[in-house]
């Protein structure tokens, strides 16, 4: 059995079988609907989650996992605990695994427990995971792991494509006047991670020029794209991932292409339709 243990949260947004194949854990994020609440991928799948959304008036809000729940997880057979969470700048879920950490050694002795903030969300953090996974499953030491995770947070690229602004309306940050705008435009909003923030980046009009300019960045990052893994990730809008695939193909070579859907806990504030490129 190997001695580490990796933990992660719901928003990293990693295919099925890759968590099922490294053995991560997931916990989850809560996702509420005004009086309902639900764990995100344990109680709402994606499919339902973007159903459930269609009908909703109003943006669902999302809460971090409790350091209870991080608390529980650090209970385990390995003497080497390492989490990797979403970015402390946009959710609670780093200080909540500190906290649930501090409360576990409280009790119990002996256990090393890393808690890193990955910087990013969704697939940004996904692939940090996915990274520490395969080191783990190379026999790799905790140091080790935790040196090249920081240096892939502090070097890796994540930019989003908005195919609607309408989950900014419902949270009351663009008027309707605005969003109405922005259709009659056809305007795509192209949002970066960025120091562990979202920050609105460029915009384009139409999807062709939204998806083309994802190209661009990708160039424009003056990466060696044959060392790198490529996350394009979507929000039930598959067809457009595949043809995104299709375009970095003829442009560049990746390591590995993965394709993966955006759950509720970034699906949430980036409505249906985005697509999101890490790497």
């Amino acid at each position: 059995m190997n001695n580490i243990k990796l933990i992660t949260d719901s928003s990293c947004d990693l295919p099925e079988h890759i968590i099922k194949e490294y053995n991560i854990s997931i916990i989850p994020l809560n996702i509420l609907f005004r009086n309902e609440s639900y764990l995100d991928g344990v109680d709402i799948s994606k499919k339902e989650f973007y159903k459930k959304i269609k009908n909703y008036d109003k943006l669902p809000k999302t809460s971090s996992p409790s350091p209870l729940s991080f608390f529980k997880e650090y209970d385990c057979e390995e003497e080497n605990v390492l989490v990797i969470s979403l970015s402390s700048g946009l959710s609670s879920t780093y200080n909540n695994a500190l906290i649930g950490k501090n409360m576990y050694l409280e009790e119990y002795k002996g256990k090393r427990i890393e808690v890193l903030d990955s910087k990013t969300g969704s697939m940004g953090l996904g692939l940090c995971v996915l990274k520490a996974a395969k080191l783990i499953k190379e026999g790799k030491n905790i140091d080790y792991i935790i040196r090249k995770i920081k240096e892939d947070i502090e070097n890796s690229f994540t930019y989003v494509v908005l195919d609607t602004v309408e989950n900014a309306v419902k949270a009351g940050r663009i008027s309707s006047f605005k969003e109405k705008i922005v259709q009659i435009l056809n305007l795509k909003i192209i949002v970066k991670v960025e120091d562990g923030l979202v920050k609105v980046f460029d915009r384009a009009r139409g999807d062709k020029k939204s998806l083309n300019k994802l190209i661009d960045y990708i160039e424009s990052a003056g990466v060696n794209t044959s060392e790198r893994i490529l996350a394009i990730c979507h929000a039930n809008a598959l067809n457009k991932a595949l043809k995104l695939q299709d375009l970095v193909n003829k442009k560049y070579e990746f390591k590995e292409i993965i394709i993966s859907e955006i759950g509720a806990s970034i699906g949430s504030y980036s409505s249906e339709g985005a697509i999101l490129i890490s790497f």
